[in-house]
């Protein structure tokens, strides 16, 4: 906030200045105020164009803080007084670890609290309506001992006195188990773990907060139920032999001082005394569970605050040019009366503050409210997004977004869309100070610069040059992307005052720009080792240096397609002239639709590839299955279980696992990811389709051979520890990295033989599974590749195995729907982005608005011009219909041509998405919509300047004064 204040300073400190200006200077307060007051409709709707910027700011900031609070909520409603665990391998050694922790001395701590826990199916009773929960997870523990843990019972879920520890043949039911099995108080459950059936009675039903809603999985929901104690261990031991179900974990829960979340606080200074006290024991994991957590929500926030505000800066962009078209526009509207008054005495910065008092009130209004229509924004998008976050079938079911807009947020949104809105009007403003009285008066064009002024150009063009210059050669001789693609487009760009000393001025312009066009498309072929592992931010860079060259060559050469007007009518002449002798205005505009049409088409593009992509990614992954079954760890279906059913012909069964991993071997900075083991039957029908593999290996059959038999050797993707987006930089082929077992902290370092693209279903690394069982303590075969009977369909199977095996909690799906299920998450973002994009699209329908109205008045004389002379009002109305249609028209062009420029770019010479490069493929239904849309929308919003252009009465017109 201190950094934002000072960044703020420049101006917060421009609008005291017009404060004391309004306060001791009447003669600025009342030129100011003059045209906002006699032009309130035009004054609203510069208003509502300026503070869509400021709207798309703040909503960026509410959606990270909606994430945020979403994501620590969960240490309240699954955590509560929890903030340190301390795990052992072997739930016998329970008593003892607790005794052990308790007595450790631990400052500040509220408690300790023993609790054994297991993943299990739960389901009602059979019968038609049955219904289950894969993923629930068990616990025994004292609810007395619970209630009392952290000193807080309110904090606990267990807050009622008169709830009990659960009795033989009873249980305690979280509400979110409750609503999914549809069970009350009385009702019976079915609890499958460890082979075994529990029948039990639902005793009462626990709310989703603390001990009570204690569930450490990613997402909101917590199917949780509590049984009697002295129940899961005799459970366990009864375990068929050769099942694989994980044991009970045991666990002593630490509380420490202070409230839900400040507890966490201190839980550094709590593991590092917990460590001393038991950490050297054999089978002993601690980790700061909570602290991680809000860890994590600050980062998830973050990240999307930054997302969200890095796609809305298109749009801040279109705002900004649309402030300074609009500046420009009261400007030349002005120039007599501006004139008037420099020629009676008003000192060159009396008028611009005079200008820039106006300025901001629009944009202390704008920022306003848009800080507040900035909520407005940010809870449609939380609402869409709780669509895609929400509808999760794993085990914690998606996540539960909190809407919540923090005062900071606000603050902040209000204070940058202020300081964009303030700055752009005053440095626009500043031209002003420039006028000529003479030629302002007579409403005469400015001449070309001469002398000081032409001088301070050609040097700042030649600096922009050498600039340049230093960019290309830093970024071509580093291997800097960014650089290498920047630095051409601004030394061409700052050519243009140079080269119109020797150029006449179209080909000054078109020359440096076409160039810059060109660089713009072809650098990635022409320097592949520079281009060859980029970041979409580099892309987006392209289509800036795509975009920003275009409409320079587009506005410059506007009159060619003016002549072709010439053939047309009174009305294409009329409606051409005026975008074709204000170029710089008519450049702004183009602007404003081309840079978000383009991003809008370039996400569009993207989408509509990636949902496409599930079929060929089914193929890769599968291995020549054809049904990818998952199981609970707790009663895991057997490969027996599965070869026994009638449609199942071929069973791979792959044994998981959840351990450390570090890319960097030897350091400390760990993060779990999944680990596979898999045998020669995964191998037996083919091989999931490697994107790279050491050389030494002839095919990918050859790679899994030799994982097969060397346990440090894996076969890793290449999102390994990657959380969010497209692959950055990893693990190449003969890397090493590190696989660390959380329980006993045994550390095996592995060698990348071949890397997987995407990794769909989640498996993680693959090793073998005889060295699996040498890395870790705890796995489980919780996955089986299936492959079924001729003639028989795959997703019928599915279905058939999850409703049939309902004991050991089977979820199956074809790989094709698997994938199909992540691809629909990925291109709900896309989607996503696209409809907070498309608010920078309605800042630029909306600025063509504000133009046209104000080109109306601006031009009231000339239009009453043409009536006089005969033009029909229909005519009139065409004029305008038709340059609102030439600017739309060509920015819409604009963006198109270069988002799927760009698009096609990325996908096919890229390794942003993998070493394979994508299809590309036009997305014409997308396409048409947004042209329809736009341009529809465009013409709508010059309709109403249009008729009132066409009603002007000439002999009103002609003899009008301002």
């Amino acid at each position: 906030m201190i950094v934002l204040l000072v960044v703020a300073a420049i101006p917060l400190g421009l609008i005291l200045l017009s404060l004391l200006d309004a306060v001791r200077r009447p003669t600025f307060r009342r030129m100011a105020l003059r045209s906002i007051v006699r032009r309130k409709g035009e004054a609203v709707l510069v208003v509502l164009g300026s503070l869509l910027g400021t709207a798309i700011i703040t909503s960026s900031f509410v959606v990270g803080d909606t994430f945020d609070a979403s994501i620590r909520d969960l240490a309240r409603t699954q955590y509560g007084p929890i903030d340190t665990l301390v795990t052992v391998d072997d739930p016998e050694r329970l008593p003892a670890l607790t005794d052990a922790v308790a007595a450790a001395e631990v400052a500040g701590s509220d408690g300790t609290l023993a609790m054994l826990s297991t993943p299990a199916t739960v389901a009602t009773p059979e019968g038609a309506d049955r219904r289950a929960e894969p993923h629930a997870l068990v616990h025994e523990l004292d609810v007395a001992a619970a209630r009392a843990f952290g000193g807080d019972p309110d904090a606990t879920g267990f807050a009622d006195p008169s709830l009990a520890t659960p009795g033989p043949g009873e249980t305690l039911i979280g509400e979110d188990l409750a609503d999914e099995l549809e069970v009350a108080v009385g009702d019976a459950v079915e609890v499958f773990a460890y082979g075994s059936t529990l029948e039990l009675t639902v005793t009462d039903v626990l709310p989703r907060l603390g001990v009570a809603g204690f569930y450490p999985q990613e997402g909101s929901r917590s199917p949780v139920l509590f049984i009697a104690p002295g129940t899961m261990v005799p459970l366990a031991a009864s375990a068929p032999a050769g099942g694989g179900a994980v044991p009970p974990t045991a666990r002593a829960a630490v509380s420490q001082a202070g409230g839900v979340f400040d507890g966490a606080d201190t839980s550094t200074a709590t593991v590092a005394a917990l460590e001393a006290a038991v950490g050297a024991d054999d089978g002993v994991e601690i980790e700061a569970a909570k602290a991680d957590l809000l860890a994590d929500a600050e980062d998830e926030g973050a990240a999307l605050s930054e997302l969200f505000l890095s796609i809305g800066m298109f749009s801040v962009l279109a705002g900004v040019l649309l402030l300074v078209n609009i500046a420009v526009m009261l400007t030349e509207e002005r120039k007599g009366e501006l004139g008037i008054l420099r020629a009676v005495g008003l000192r060159r910065n009396h008028l611009v503050r005079a200008f820039g008092m106006e300025g901001n009130v629009y944009a202390v209004v704008a920022a306003t409210l848009g800080a507040v229509a900035g909520i407005g924004v940010a809870r449609l998008v939380v609402v869409a997004t709780q669509s895609i976050v929400g509808g999760g079938d794993g085990e914690g079911g998606g996540l539960d977004l909190r809407f919540t807009a923090e005062p900071d947020s606000l603050v902040t949104g209000f204070l940058i869309g202020l300081g964009i809105c303030v700055i752009t009007v005053w440095a626009t403003s500043a031209r002003i100070g420039r006028l000529n009285v003479i030629r302002a008066i007579r409403d005469l064009p400015e001449p070309p610069g001469t002398g000081r002024r032409r001088l301070r150009r050609l040097v700042l063009a030649a600096g922009g040059v050498v600039l340049g210059g230093l960019l290309t050669t830093s970024g071509v001789g580093g291997e800097e992307p960014f650089s290498a693609l920047l630095g051409p487009a601004v030394a061409l760009w700052c050519s243009v005052p140079l080269l119109r000393r020797l150029l006449p001025g179209r080909w000054a312009v078109t020359v440096p720009c076409g160039v810059a066009l060109a660089w713009g498309v072809l650098a990635f072929s022409l320097l592949p080792d520079v281009f060859a592992d980029v970041d979409i931010p580099v892309f987006v860079l392209q289509g800036l240096v795509l975009v920003g060259s275009a409409v320079a060559l587009a506005s410059t050469n506007g009159d060619l397609v003016g002549r072709l007007g010439e053939r047309g009518g009174p009305a294409l002449r009329i409606g051409l002239a005026n975008p074709l002798a204000k170029r710089f205005r008519t450049a702004l505009l183009l602007g404003m639709y081309s840079i978000v049409v383009f991003v809008l088409v370039f996400l569009a593009t993207l989408a509509g590839i990636f949902q496409s992509q599930g079929p060929r990614l089914a193929d890769d992954t599968r291995a020549g299955y054809d049904v990818l079954v998952a199981s609970n760890a707790g009663n895991p279906v057997t490969e027996a279980t599965l070869r026994e059913q009638p449609e199942v012909d071929e069973v791979a069964t792959l044994v998981q696992a959840f351990p450390d991993f570090t890319i960097t071997p030897g350091s400390d900075e760990l993060e779990e990811w999944a680990i596979t083991g898999f045998d020669e039957a995964l191998v037996a029908r083919g091989t999931p389709v490697l994107s790279s593999r050491d050389a030494a290996y002839a095919s990918d059959a050859e790679a899994f051979a030799a994982v097969l038999v060397d346990p440090a050797l894996a076969i890793v993707p290449d999102v390994l520890l990657q959380d969010d987006g497209p692959p950055g930089p990893g693990l190449e082929i003969g890397d090493d990295f590190d696989v660390v077992d959380p329980v006993t902290g045994d550390r095996h370092t592995l060698t990348a033989a071949g890397i997987v693209e995407g990794d769909w279903t989640f498996n993680g690394v693959l090793v073998g599974t005889d060295a699996l069982a040498g890395f870790v303590s705890e796995s489980a075969p919780v996955r089986h590749y299936v492959g079924v009977a001729d003639g028989v369909d795959p997703g019928t199977v599915a279905d058939a195995l999850t409703g049939r095996l309902v004991a050991n909690g089977v979820d199956a799906s074809t790989f094709v729907a698997a994938i199909d299920d992540e691809l629909a998450e990925q291109t709900g973002f896309f989607n996503l982005m696209q409809g907070f994009l498309a608010l920078g699209l309605l800042i630029g329908i909306a600025g063509l608005g504000v133009v046209m109205v104000r080109a109306v008045r601006e031009r009231r004389r000339q239009i009453g011009m043409l009536r006089a002379m005969g033009f029909r009002s229909a005519t009139v109305r065409s004029a305008f219909l038709i340059e609102a249609a030439f600017v739309a028209v060509q920015g819409i062009v604009i963006g198109v041509a270069l988002g799927l420029l760009t698009a096609w770019t990325l996908l096919t010479t890229s390794e942003a998405f993998g070493d394979e490069a994508l299809p590309f493929a036009v997305p014409w239904p997308a396409l048409a919509l947004l042209v329809g849309v736009a341009l529809s929308a465009s013409l709508l919003a010059v309709a109403a300047p249009a008729r009132q252009a066409s009603r002007t009465l000439p002999a009103v017109a002609l003899r009008i004064a301002d």
